[in-house]
């Protein structure tokens, strides 16, 4: 009967050692989580920036097409005062 009591202590010890390293490294994962969600829009910029060559610009300018009723030819001012 001690042996059966202490085999099932050491058992009920294993667990609860298993149980404490197994939050552990859940509670570990969540902060590593929440640390790499935080520090992913600091450190995203900076790798895209490190992939662009020195020349090219950070935002590229967008090219629109004008519209068929816009002016295209500069205002002359003077010729309408």
């Amino acid at each position: 009967m001690i042996v059966h009591d202490a085999a099932a202590a050491f058992i009920t010890i294993i667990t609860a050692a298993t149980t404490w390293i197994e939050g552990l490294a859940a509670a570990l994962v969540f902060v590593l989580a929440v640390i790499a969600f935080a520090a992913a829009p600091l450190i995203a910029p900076t790798t895209r920036a490190a992939r662009r060559p020195a020349d090219q610009p950070a935002v590229p300018a967008r090219q629109r097409p004008v519209p068929s009723w816009a002016h295209t030819q500069p205002y002359d001012y003077d010729e309408a005062a």
